[in-house]
């Protein structure tokens, strides 16, 4: 995957936010434990203090409870990093810089440009304003309980295919009438079984 990052410039360009990429790691924990960021923009970002040294270790895995303990406590650092005056809420900025964030890290884990990953037409900044107002439900900002839900609902990927439809799971539809194989199956014999029936037509 580092491989394919420099190869074809996924996700992280010149101008990524490298503590918001990490900050979003510690939300959604990648399942090897390890890191899709390349090595050295962390240890660039290490070296400025944006982020402790103990970005550049594997994570390691917990039990379930430990991790339940690990993402709450992530929230609370991603919530103060985009909420940087405390304000308790995040401003339509502050959120969409959350929501570039974390498509930006979708698609280094999946090895793609944020673009593939979005529907036909959709630019990655018309993704990120219909991700806002989703999340902020017709208002102008969108507050903790929200954001907290938000992350808890769902992974990453799940997440943002809620909000623009890129890719997720897919909806099975309970209200179609299902079909009865075994009726066909016996309607197509009996009707094999009926012997052919001609109209009588009178002689001329």
């Amino acid at each position: 995957l580092q491989a394919a990052v420099k190869k074809k410039e996924i996700g992280l360009m010149g101008g990524s936010n490298t503590k918001g990429l990490w900050l979003c790691e510690g939300i959604y924990p990648p399942e090897n434990g390890k890191s899709c960021i390349p090595p050295e923009k962390l240890q660039a970002a290490v070296k400025k203090k944006e982020i402790p040294d103990s970005a550049l270790a594997p994570k390691d895995e917990d039990l379930d409870g430990d991790m339940d303990s690990r993402i709450d406590e992530s929230i609370q650092m991603v919530w103060s990093y985009y909420d940087k005056k405390n304000k308790g809420f995040l401003t339509k900025g502050e959120a969409e810089a959350f929501f570039k964030d974390a498509f930006e890290i979708l698609a280094i884990r999946k090895g793609k440009k944020v673009k593939e990953l979005l529907p036909p037409n959709i630019s990655q900044g018309q993704a990120i304003q219909q991700s806002f107002q989703r999340l902020a439900k017709g208002s102008n900002q969108v507050d903790f309980k929200s954001f907290e839900e938000f992350i808890n609902e769902s992974d990453l990927d799940e997440a943002l295919s809620t909000f623009t439809g890129l890719t997720g799971p897919i909806e099975v539809k309970t209200n179609v009438a299902m079909v009865d194989t075994q009726k066909i199956a016996a309607e197509s014999a009996e009707n094999s079984a009926r012997k052919p029936q001609y109209r009588d037509y009178p002689d001329d």
